[in-house]
């Protein structure tokens, strides 16, 4: 059964590493590597701007069911830093829960190198209450720990590897209803 596994790159050098992890290690040992990447809007010279920015900085994630094969691969590829969990003696590396698998599965839509996460569009209704209405956070908000409507952007909350790590992702108002 394949897993997820992470792995500390250079920040700034995902996609390198990304690219030069395809081509040194066999795709039979490593199913898919990808880091994760966000769209939100940024506003700068009084307008909104629709731009990417990576999700969780100096981290990519490799899917394989060959986990000691992949850490035998990394002898070759000097643009990691270190693989998340990995006992040296062992050569155990310690995956993703399949919790937070899923979790990053839900959030995000493969492109060619990368995972994207999408704006989520929210509505503000009456009282002030934030609803959800689509994209990537809908049904996922037990995870958002609070809305930066100024900023449009909602703070969510994961685990990986038992460390928790927060990350903003882009929101999109499409609808305020007077209150």
């Amino acid at each position: 059964m394949s897993r997820y596994y992470v792995i500390q790159v250079y920040t700034g050098a995902e996609k390198k590493t990304v690219d030069a992890i395809k081509k040194g290690i066999s795709s039979d040992v490593i199913l898919d590597c990808f880091f994760v990447s966000k769209r939100r809007k940024k506003k700068y010279a009084g307008t909104w701007h629709l731009v990417e920015e990576n999700c969780f900085p100096g981290y990519i994630f490799i899917e394989t069911d060959k986990p000691k094969e992949m850490c035998q691969g990394f002898a070759s590829i000097h643009l990691f830093a270190r693989i998340l969990g990995l006992d040296k003696e062992t050569f155990y590396v310690q995956p993703v829960a399949e919790e937070e698998r899923f979790f990053i599965d839900a959030l995000t839509d493969r492109t060619p190198e990368n995972r994207l996460i999408d704006l989520s569009r929210i509505t503000i209704e009456e009282g002030q209450r934030i609803r959800i209405v689509a994209g990537p956070l809908k049904g996922l908000e037990g995870k958002v720990i609070k809305f930066d409507l100024h900023r449009r952007k909602a703070v969510v909350e994961i685990k990986l590897l038992s460390s928790t790590v927060r990350t903003d992702l882009g929101i999109e108002i499409i609808k305020k209803e007077d209150t």
